[in-house]
């Protein structure tokens, strides 16, 4: 049975690097088919006012006597569709904006804000003027009894140019005004996605890099006009 979910948003996804904890990093493999939807499926749209990935990531240092350093913030969703046939979601693609990539904790101090959204936004991690979006396109779902989340979603994140498919857990809530996805938190590698810096002035970026899409859709105008 096929079905649907974001990314990235996928995002996430995305810049440095995790903050640690016990959250999985999710194995990536070779892109596969996007899912299709049933004749008569429902078309919802991506609420793009309300729909964010979320992120985190941090860094260690040469000096193992100073703590770990990490920062967290969002990307908003610039479209996505997905399907849905008698409740169940069936199929959908989605957009992350990673022009609108923003690192939260630095909100009050805009200084060090700029600076560090600057770089993330460079060649070095997510090389926004050359990759300014990001899409996951849901290529399965199966649904999952006990335990903390309903769904399972499989998908293909591309990027940085670079299509991946990854597999994470979410709640899917088919609603009578919409329908929301809410996933668990889980990382990514961002060498998979050729995300290769380093680190630079004694600091060593963490591979890991934590995402958490928390998505709302809408019927279509098409959808409401019938």
């Amino acid at each position: 049975m096929k079905k649907l979910f974001l990314g990235l948003a996928v995002v996430s996804t995305i810049a440095l690097t995790s903050c640690g904890g016990k959250t999985e990093t999710k194995e990536t493999t070779e892109a596969k088919e996007g899912a299709t939807a049933t004749e008569g499926a429902t078309d919802y749209a991506v609420d793009t006012t309300t729909s964010i990935v979320n992120w985190k990531g941090g860094k260690t240092f040469d000096d193992i006597k100073k703590p770990e350093e990490g920062h967290y913030g969002d990307v908003k969703l610039k479209e996505g569709t997905i399907k849905v046939n008698n409740g169940v979601l069936e199929s959908g693609k989605f957009v992350a904006d990673f022009t609108s990539f923003e690192s939260k904790d630095l909100d009050a101090d805009k200084e060090s804000k700029g600076k560090l959204e600057g770089h993330l936004k460079s060649a070095d991690f997510l090389d926004v003027e050359k990759y300014p979006t990001a899409t996951f396109e849901i290529t399965g779902v199966k649904a999952l009894e006990g335990g903390d989340y309903n769904t399972e979603i499989s998908g293909n994140l591309d990027f940085r140019g670079t299509p991946k498919n990854i597999t994470f857990k979410a709640n899917v809530t088919v609603g009578a005004d919409d329908v929301t996805i809410k996933s668990e938190e889980f990382g990514i590698n961002r060498k998979d996605f050729g995300i290769t810096f380093p680190g630079a002035g004694g600091s060593i970026i963490k591979d890991e890099v934590l995402l958490q899409v928390d998505l709302t859709a809408k019927p279509s105008t098409a959808e409401v006009a019938k």
